[in-house]
C-alpha cells in the first residue's frame, strides 16, 4: 500500500528511535531510487553533492531551490520510502529558509538537513574553503524551519561544518537541537568523536567512515541514518563508460552485455518498470 509523506515522516521517525543504523543510498533521479527500493533498502538519500555533479557542476551552492525541490518531488514520488535530502544552506537567510522548508514538504520528503556554511556554499571535503555564518544566524535558520513545517513528523536536521573545531561542531549544534532540531548530523571519524555527539541525545544522522568504523559499530555509538552519497553515481558511470569504450571499440555492445554478471535480471526489472502500477490502474478503470 501507498504511504502517504506524513506517513513516511512518521516511519522514520520510529526508524530513528530505534538502536540501529539505517543505510541511505543517495539518489540523482527516480530511477536510481527506484532500484535502491527493489534491492530492499529503507530509506533514500539526496545529495546536493550528486544533484550538482548530475548537471556537470562543481558542488558550490549552483543549483537553485526550484532544481532541488524538483528533483526531491521526483524522487520522493518515485519510491514508498522515507527520502532524506539535503537542503544546503536553506538557500538563504533565515527568511529563506523559511520558504524552502515549505516547498520541501510540499515536495514530500521526510527530512532535511540544513547546515551553518555561508551562501552560496563550497564543498570543504573536496578542498574549497568553507565560510560559515555565526552561531546566531545558524540557529535563526532551525528556528525559521521548525516554525516553517506544517507537519510536525518532518524531520529537521541540524547540520555544522565547523571542521576545525569538535567542540564548536557540538556547540553549533547542541544550539540547534535547543532551538527544536529533530536530530544532529555527525562529522566523526573516531568512537570518542561520535561517543561525543550522542552525548546531544539526538537521533545522529550523517556518512558513516566506513573505512574506519564498521556501519554497524557506527549504528551502536548512535548512528540512525547513515547516507552513502557518490557511492551509485561513480559505479553507474564506471559501467557505463565500460559499456560505451565496447561500443566505440566494436560498434557493438554485445560483449559488455554477455561478460556482466547479473545484467540480463537489471535488465528485465527495467523493462518491467511502472507496467504492474499501469496494468492495475487499467484494470480499475476499465481500460
Amino acid at each position: 500500500m501507498e504511504m502517504t509523506a506524513n506517513e513516511k515522516r512518521k516511519s522514520l521517525k520510529a526508524m530513528m528511535l530505534e538502536p540501529v543504523c539505517r543505510l541511505a543510498p543517495s539518489c540523482n533521479d527516480g530511477i536510481q531510487a527506484r532500484l535502491v527500493e527493489w534491492l530492499g533498502f529503507p530509506l533514500v538519500h539526496i545529495s546536493g553533492s550528486g544533484q550538482h555533479r548530475s548537471q556537470g557542476f562543481a558542488d558550490a551552492g549552483l543549483l537553485t531551490l526550484t532544481e532541488m525541490i524538483n528533483k526531491a518531488r521526483e524522487i520522493a514520488e518515485a519510491v514508498n520510502l522515507p527520502v532524506v535530502s539535503d537542503a544546503e544552506t536553506g538557500y538563504g537567510n533565515a527568511v529563506n529558509v523559511y520558504r524552502a522548508v515549505k516547498e520541501f514538504e510540499r515536495a514530500g520528503v521526510a527530512a532535511i538537513h540544513i547546515e551553518d556554511q555561508m551562501t552560496p556554499k563550497r564543498a570543504g571535503h573536496e578542498g574549497f574553503d568553507v565560510g560559515l555564518v555565526s552561531r546566531q544566524e545558524f540557529v535563526a535558520k532551525i528556528k525559521a524551519a521548525v516554525d516553517a513545517r506544517r507537519d510536525e513528523n518532518l524531520v529537521i536536521i541540524a547540520r555544522s561544518e565547523a571542521k576545525d573545531s569538535l567542540q564548536e561542531r557540538l556547540e553549533r549544534t547542541r544550539a540547534c537541537i535547543e532551538a527544536g532540531a529533530d536530530a544532529a548530523w555527525v562529522s566523526a571519524r573516531t568512537e570518542e568523536e561520535m561517543i561525543a555527539y550522542a552525548k546531544l541525545g539526538k537521533p545522529l544522522v550523517g556518512v558513516p567512515p566506513r573505512a574506519v568504523m564498521p556501519v554497524q559499530r557506527w549504528g551502536e555509538l548512535g548512528g540512525r541514518v547513515g547516507c552513502i552519497p557518490t557511492v551509485l553515481q561513480v559505479a553507474m558511470l564506471h559501467a557505463m563508460r565500460q559499456c560505451l569504450e565496447e561500443l566505440r571499440k566494436n560498434g557493438t555492445e554485445a560483449a559488455y552485455f554477455k561478460n556482466t554478471p547479473g545484467i540480463e535480471e537489471t535488465r528485465k526489472w527495467y523493462a518491467s518498470l511502472g507496467n504492474a502500477e499501469l496494468k492495475e490502474l487499467e484494470k480499475k478503470y476499465g481500460y
